[in-house]
């Protein structure tokens, strides 16, 4: 391909056939428990869905009363269960990933006050690459209130 008219052309295909790529996560079913108000700490659940051809990491959040978002996971170690903070959560093209009690889930942190049973917050993750994606977080005393948030 010695054409100079027809190699940046080429050229150019390449480019928009990897734009064409694209990472597209949405958020469904999200929640926030709500605790005592003396609490400064609380969790928040949602299911992950990457509906795109590449790889999704969340590596970060906010939310609406929080000072800081983190991933966390339940384990245990030495026969007490722990909640330990993972600094990335990869998501595959087409895997979905449940953040529920008891597993993976998010850690609010710092918070200004406990939110209220009945109120709703902004929950956002942010990806390593693009901008965060968000949805609103029903809070409740226990999972299974039958909500749906979903955002793109």
């Amino acid at each position: 391909m010695h054409d100079p008219i027809l190699r940046p052309a080429v050229v150019l295909m390449a480019l928009l056939t990897s734009l064409g790529a694209r990472a597209e996560l949405s958020l469904d079913d999200a929640w926030v428990r709500a605790l005592p108000p003396t609490q400064r700490n609380t969790a928040a659940y949602v299911t992950l869905r990457n509906e795109g051809d590449t790889p999704v990491e969340i590596v970060g959040g906010r939310a609406d009363l929080a000072g800081r978002v983190e991933v966390h996971r339940s384990e245990e170690v030495d026969g007490l269960m722990r909640m330990v903070p993972v600094p990335s959560l990869p998501v595959a093209p087409g895997e979905t990933v449940r953040l529920a009690p008891g597993g993976l889930h998010l850690m609010l942190l710092d918070l200004e006050r406990m939110p209220a049973e009945g109120e709703t917050l902004q929950l956002c993750l942010t990806p390593a690459a693009g901008s965060p994606v968000c949805a609103t977080a029903a809070v409740r005393r226990r999972a299974g209130g039958g909500e749906h948030a979903h955002h793109h």
